[in-house]
């Protein structure tokens, strides 16, 4: 390997321990002595890629949102509703606490116990969910003020509680069920009329 493919290698190393350590021990309880254990490296690896946990926590939340948000405009560019558009990207959203629960787990939960770092990222990733959510809204009479930027995020913000309850096992769904659900929220919020 070239030294930049030695050092790309070290980042997916420390990177795929962090996952795994703060999805199966939380991230309170990681060290970075403990990711770099885990990852089998030395010492000075972690200096040269990664400022701080919560720092290794940003990145890994940045490849969390960006794969999702990818995956969520395939699935709304391959529906031509915009009830079947939402529905599209809710199961997207469910698939990754269903088919990847560390990365559910970290992104939902122990996204919440990291630094500043991390909860900009965390704002940066639920107004890139939500600005695809505005996108998705019918149509609304222009007579009426209704911010749905602010809609938009609260649909947001309520579909991630559904799924953070349903990753901690909290609600006994199925993923089929956290879907639905989320698609009622949706529905409520985008049909919504003001007075």
């Amino acid at each position: 390997m070239t030294a930049e493919e030695r050092t790309l290698f070290r980042r997916r190393r420390i990177k795929e321990a962090g996952l795994e350590l703060f999805s199966a021990h939380g991230y309170s309880r990681t060290s970075i002595r403990a990711v770099l254990r885990e990852s089998g490296l030395q010492d000075r690896y972690f200096a040269e890629n990664f400022e701080s946990l919560d720092d290794l926590m940003r990145e890994l939340l940045w490849d969390i949102h960006v794969e999702e948000a990818r995956k969520c405009i395939v699935a709304i560019e391959a529906a031509d509703s915009w009830r079947g558009k939402a529905q599209g990207m809710l199961d997207v959203l469910a698939c990754t606490v269903a088919e990847e629960p560390r990365k559910g787990r970290v992104k939902l939960i122990e996204s919440m116990a990291a630094g500043p770092l991390a909860a900009a990222e965390r704002q940066r990733g639920m107004r890139r969910l939500a600005a695809l959510v505005e996108s998705l809204f019918p149509e609304r009479d222009g007579t009426k003020h209704v911010n749905t930027e602010a809609l938009s995020l609260a649909v947001v913000g309520g579909v991630n509680q559904i799924l953070l309850n349903w990753a901690d096992q909290a609600l006994p769904f199925s993923r089929e069920d956290a879907v639905e659900h989320g698609l009622y929220l949706f529905e409520a919020v985008a049909t919504f009329e003001a007075d």
